[in-house]
């Protein structure tokens, strides 16, 4: 079994990832496209905050030494349950195994409704039949979020305290109940699948000639699979498999992976920005190496317009600020800007014979 330090560290590490992914999407946002922060990006906040309460909330368990005692069972969760309360002597635990259910169950919902509201800005006016679609998976999403709410808070009655203060051995427990779970469960997961297969549609009708760009949009679009995946694991996991501590984990990484796959549909210019320094980069090196080093100019002096002092240091000087025109054949572009400069210093400049000897060579 796998430990509950070991749990941490991987918990933690998918916050720092999710973290990661989501200030890169600001920095795409705001930085590099100009933008303002819209409400697609604000509900992904708060799916990050709901994985971070979760995150907290199995810490604080962790630090309580009460993560060790969770072994879930399709026999016995009550004595399991029992347990857990008559070890720890206190109803601490099972408040914050409460509260887990927020995070977790409701939470979820969160990056599902980023991915809605970024569907509302992609979707035109133009498919009316694809907009009454996207406002009633909207709605579905939304009705779905509210039953899990009011769920897990009045599983086991009027009262939500009952999931804490009550010290009989079959009391109710709302975090404990596999009914509830597999409520949750079944509306996370429609859900989720229908916010994947709904931009089918929209991809079949896009003109792309190019094969990068069309893999690109799958991948995009395709990665909502992921958080499929990793929810279908986590119900195999907690209902039919004897399952322990690492239920912990699935739980985490479901949340958190649905952040980072939100995130990660608006880091396209970041990923092209990237792959552009890293070819200027290559190229550089590249005629760097063909051309050999740079001879210094003889006439260290200040040159005119027209001398030839004055066009290698503008060249360099274009070289080092990393302009397009390095990506380019440098001999086209600078001879027609020398030829241009040397009409104009024909008028200014009264020794016109020895700059255009000095353009001829």
């Amino acid at each position: 079994m796998i430990s509950s330090k070991a749990v941490m560290s991987f918990e933690w590490s998918l916050m720092i990832i999710a973290y990661f992914l989501v200030a890169a999407r600001v920095y795409v946002r705001v930085w590099l496209r100009n933008a303002k922060i819209y409400s697609a990006d604000y509900l992904l906040f708060a799916g990050l905050a709901a994985c971070q309460g979760l995150l907290i909330c199995d810490t604080m368990t962790y630090r309580m030494n009460a993560m060790d005692d969770f072994t879930i069972s399709n026999v016995a969760l009550k004595k399991v349950c029992f347990h857990s309360y008559a070890q720890n002597k206190n109803s601490s635990s099972q408040q914050i195994r409460f509260a887990t259910n927020y995070f977790f169950d409701f939470g979820i919902y969160f990056p599902k409704f980023s991915i809605i509201a970024f569907y509302f800005n992609l979707v035109p006016f133009t498919h009316p039949g694809m907009r009454t679609l996207l406002y009633a998976l909207a709605g579905l999403t939304a009705s779905f979020s509210l039953v899990t709410l009011f769920s897990d808070t009045f599983w086991c009655g009027p009262d939500p305290s009952v999931n804490w203060l009550d010290t009989d051995e079959d009391h109710c427990q709302a975090f404990m109940s596999m009914k509830l779970m597999r409520i949750n469960w079944a509306m996370n997961f429609t859900s989720e699948v229908l916010n994947v297969l709904y931009p089918l549609p929209l991809l079949k009708e896009l003109k792309v000639n190019s094969r990068r760009k069309k893999a690109g949009l799958a991948v995009i679009f395709g990665l909502g699979l992921i958080t499929i995946f990793v929810s279908i694991g986590r119900f195999i996991q907690t209902t039919f498999v004897s399952n322990d501590i690492s239920i912990y984990i699935w739980a985490t990484a479901e949340i958190c992976i649905s952040v980072m796959v939100v995130a990660s549909t608006a880091l396209r210019p970041l990923l092209r920005k990237m792959s552009s320094m890293s070819m200027l980069s290559s190229h550089e090196r590249s005629r760097h190496h063909q051309a050999g080093p740079i001879r210094p100019a003889q006439n260290m002096g200040v040159g005119t317009i027209g001398s030839g002092t004055y066009w290698n240091r503008r060249r360099r000087k274009d070289s080092l600020s990393g302009s397009e025109t390095e990506m380019n054949t440098t001999n086209g572009i600078v001879l027609t800007q020398q030829v241009m400069v040397s009409r104009e210093t024909i008028v200014a400049i009264p020794e016109v014979q020895e700059v255009q000897e000095e353009f001829k060579v």
